[in-house]
C-alpha cells in the first residue's frame, strides 16, 4: 500500500489477475509429465495467496492522521483564500503624492514686484516730514499701511526732512506671506541759518515689513533703519596687450567722432547702420586724455578710449569700450566707430 494511500485511509488495491507474483486459478491443470502420471502437486488457491492484514501501529497511525489533517487544511486554506479574493479583491495601493517644497514654499511668499513698488513709495513718504505740514505725510503713509495702525509711525512732528529718490532692493521672505523690503534712500537735510544754512545729503538704509493682506500687499508696521553695504575688494583681470600701431592710425577717428557725439552730431562720423544714441545737449569734449586698441586680427577691433567732458561747470573723466571697423568703398578703406559702451574691468 502506498504512503499516499495510508494518509487518506484509502482501501487496498485489489489484486488483478495475471500479475506478477499472483499464481493462476485453482482449476488449471498444468500440463505434461507430471498431469499424466506424475506426481501432482497441490494447487494453490486465491484465499492461499490473499494479502495478509498487518496490524498498524500506533505512531504510524499519528502520522497518518496528522499529515491527512495537514492535506486538508492546505486545500482548505486555499479554496478560502480564492473565494475571499474573489468576494473582496485587494484594493491597489493609493497613488505617493510629490510635494514640491520650492512650489509650496512660493505660494506663501509675497510678490517681489509688487512688495518692492510698495516700499519704495512708503519709504519716500516715511523718511519725508516737515512740521508745516504734518497732516500731509500721514495721509500719504495711510494709502500703504494696514488699517488700524498710526500713520504717525513714532514722527514727532518736528523738523524737516526731504527725500530725492529710493532705490527698493532685495526682498527677504519671512513665510506666511510676509517678507521685508530694503530700500536705499537719499534724503537731504538743510542745516544751519543765513550765510552757514547749506544742504547736506546722504544715503540711509530702511527695512519694511510688508505682508499679503485683503488684494494688495501693504505695510503692516514701522520700518527700521538699517545700516547701509560696504565697500568690497576687487581685483580686475589682466587687460589684453596693445596694438600700438592701429592705436595711433586711429586715434583721430575716435577723436574726432566723440566731438560730434557730444555736439549732437555723432551720425555724420560714425560707421554706416550704427545704432549710437546722443548724448544730449550741454555737453562738450575737453580732451581726448588716451585711445589704446586691445591687439588682433580683423575688420572690427576693440579699445578703450579716456575720456574728460565739459557738463556742469565741471569736466569728468570717463572710459569708455569704443568698437571700430573698416569701411571700405571702392578702392578705398578707412576706420569708424561702430559702437560705445562703458568699460568693464
Amino acid at each position: 500500500m502506498s504512503a499516499l494511500r495510508k494518509m487518506l485511509n484509502l482501501p487496498p488495491k485489489e489484486p488483478k489477475g495475471g500479475e506478477e507474483g499472483i499464481p493462476a486459478p485453482a482449476d488449471h491443470v498444468p500440463e505434461g509429465p507430471a498431469a499424466a502420471g506424475g506426481e501432482v502437486k497441490e494447487a494453490r488457491t486465491p484465499a492461499a495467496l490473499a494479502w495478509a492484514e498487518e496490524e498498524e501501529s500506533s505512531g504510524r497511525s499519528a502520522v497518518r492522521k496528522a499529515g491527512r489533517i495537514a492535506i486538508w487544511l492546505v486545500i482548505f486554506l486555499a479554496a478560502f483564500t480564492g473565494v475571499r479574493t474573489w468576494i473582496f479583491p485587494a484594493k491597489p495601493p493609493a497613488p505617493v503624492e510629490q510635494v514640491d517644497e520650492l512650489a509650496e514654499a512660493r505660494r506663501n511668499n509675497v510678490p517681489e514686484l509688487e512688495a518692492q513698488q510698495v516700499a519704495a513709495r512708503f519709504a519716500r513718504s516715511y523718511m519725508n516730514w516737515n512740521s508745516q505740514a504734518p497732516d500731509l505725510r500721514a495721509k500719504e503713509l495711510a494709502a500703504d499701511l494696514a488699517e488700524g495702525i498710526d500713520p504717525k509711525l513714532g514722527w514727532d512732528g518736528a523738523g524737516m526732512q526731504l527725500v530725492a529718490q529710493t532705490i527698493p532692493g532685495a526682498v527677504t521672505q519671512v513665510g506666511g506671506k510676509r517678507a521685508r523690503v530694503s530700500v536705499d534712500v537719499r534724503v537731504s537735510v538743510v542745516t544751519g541759518t543765513g550765510k552757514n544754512q547749506r544742504t547736506v545729503s546722504s544715503w540711509r538704509g530702511l527695512e519694511v515689513p510688508v505682508a499679503q493682506g485683503a488684494g494688495r500687499v501693504v505695510v503692516t508696521g514701522a520700518p527700521a533703519l538699517v545700516g547701509m553695504p560696504k565697500t568690497a575688494g576687487y581685483k580686475a583681470p589682466d587687460g589684453p596687450e596693445a596694438d600700438s600701431q592701429l592705436s595711433g592710425t586711429t586715434r583721430d577717428t575716435v577723436k574726432t567722432f566723440l566731438t560730434s557725439w557730444a555736439a549732437g552730431s555723432a551720425d555724420q562720423a560714425a560707421a554706416p547702420g550704427a545704432n549710437i544714441q546722443p548724448l544730449g545737449g550741454g555737453m562738450a569734449m575737453d580732451a581726448l586724455d588716451s585711445w589704446v586698441v586691445d591687439a588682433g586680427t580683423g575688420d572690427k577691433r576693440s579699445g578703450t578710449a579716456t575720456v574728460r567732458w565739459k557738463v556742469g561747470g565741471a569736466q569728468l573723466q570717463q572710459t569708455y569700450q569704443v568698437t571700430i571697423t573698416k569701411v571700405s568703398a571702392s578702392s578705398a578703406s578707412r576706420w569708424q566707430v561702430e559702437a560705445v559702451t562703458a568699460k568693464t574691468a
